[in-house]
């Protein structure tokens, strides 16, 4: 893509940033996750008056035993945590096969998939992830499935993916077209045999996650012009 600015005026640059924001702010997520939010929970404890951490004895005990973990704030007296057993009986209901390349440069790739049966044979779902970084014309017709289907309209920067939204999206309902302006963080619903589309993101200020999930094995759809479809699966990357 070339570094012009598109009608909004928002340049390659300026996108480039946001999407690397996102970017960075996945990787600092899961990097606390993974590394440090024991720490960081660790100094919390430390401000709480009165806490013992899990597994640890309180201070001026001098040894006894070890105190009751930390009370959670959902569960009252949950079971002790189970050690596990090693074994394969569940392999068969874990997929990692995700990625795809994307549909178009306007999507940052790659774009996330999960192709429901193809991908995990017995799975009844099917979604996917992508994000706009400028305007595009998703859908250029209606159609509507034998399934319900939810759209996510949010925005791509974290922590906050709603209240990242800065885009403006034009949606179309029911056979009499009803026309619809997304300026917010949207979850649509979709009933089944409902008539949706055209769409046309045609603001994007900022990154856009758009997520699409849809209640059946794979994706199928009736459309105007080419009658019934179905995608079953894609090539993974």
């Amino acid at each position: 893509m070339g570094s012009r600015k598109d009608e909004t005026g928002t340049s390659r640059r300026a996108f480039f940033q946001e999407v690397t924001t996102g970017t960075a702010a996945v990787a600092v997520a899961s990097a606390l996750a993974q590394l440090g939010a024991p720490v960081m929970a660790a100094a919390q404890e430390a401000k709480t008056p009165g806490y013992v951490g899990i597994g640890t004895v309180a201070s001026g005990q001098g040894g006894g035993p070890a105190p009751k973990e930390a009370e959670s704030p959902f569960f009252k007296n949950p079971p002790p945590w189970p050690k596990g057993t090693d074994g394969h009986i569940y392999d068969n209901l874990f997929s990692t096969k995700l990625k795809e390349n994307t549909i178009t440069d306007v999507v940052a790739g790659p774009q996330a998939y999960f192709r429901g049966d193809s991908d995990l044979p017995g799975a009844k779902i099917n979604m996917g992830w992508q994000m706009f970084t400028k305007p595009y014309k998703l859908e250029r017709e209606s159609h509507h499935h034998d399934c319900d289907e939810y759209l996510f309209f949010l925005g791509a920067t974290l922590p906050d993916l709603v209240g990242s939204f800065d885009a403006e999206i034009e949606y179309f309902m029911g056979k009499e077209y009803e026309r619809h302006i997304i300026t917010k963080a949207t979850v649509l619903y979709i009933p089944a045999g409902v008539e949706h589309n055209p769409c046309d993101i045609r603001r994007v200020s900022k990154p856009l996650l758009f997520s699409a999930l849809e209640l059946a094995p794979y994706f199928n759809g009736v459309y105007q012009t080419m009658g019934y479809m179905e995608l079953k699966g894609m090539k993974k990357i």
